[in-house]
């Protein structure tokens, strides 16, 4: 393993969905063959994000993620037979942007398909805002690149890929 590879994350969003446990199994087994590092991140939407809720509930929501999110993650993993160096993060804030700050050293991103339009916009977002790949997975493991080169203006996916 070189040590540009011991040093490259695939992050990988969490949700809970079927969808978010076929990413994180695809991300792992893509960091595996990368000898990369698995950053799996689970965001609580703050206070200031559509659908408002009270502190309180965002912390009680906090302290259960933390708790049992990766319990979860190693369970999907454990359970696909994947063996990789994996670091869970339980954040808060708006999803797209605290997954963008995340992933800014990261060389792919996955996220599980959206199962809600509360989401629908975040894989084109992410897209635009990361520097390296991103990758939507489905719940049945289908797999599709989230490309936006072919916009103007645009960053991100698109300068990764020159």
């Amino acid at each position: 393993m070189t040590a540009e590879a011991r040093h490259q994350t695939v992050l990988v969003a969490v949700d809970g969905s079927a969808a978010s446990a076929a990413a994180v199994r695809w991300a792992a087994a893509g960091a595996e063959r990368r000898h990369a590092r698995l950053h799996a991140v689970h965001v609580i939407e703050s206070q200031d994000s559509p659908g408002r809720r009270s502190l309180d509930d965002i912390s009680c929501e906090l302290d259960l993620a933390r708790r049992t999110v990766p319990g979860r993650v190693s369970g999907w993993m454990v359970g696909a037979g994947i063996a990789v160096d994996v670091a869970v993060s339980v954040v808060t804030g708006d999803v797209g942007a605290r997954l963008a700050r995340e992933a800014a050293d990261a060389v792919l991103v996955v996220i599980g398909a959206p199962d809600s339009l509360h989401h629908s916009a975040l894989p084109l977002a992410l897209a635009e805002t990361c520097l390296c790949p991103v990758a939507m997975v489905g719940p049945f493991g289908e797999v599709t690149q989230v490309d936006v080169s072919t916009h103007s203006g645009t960053t991100g996916a698109s300068q990764a890929r020159r």
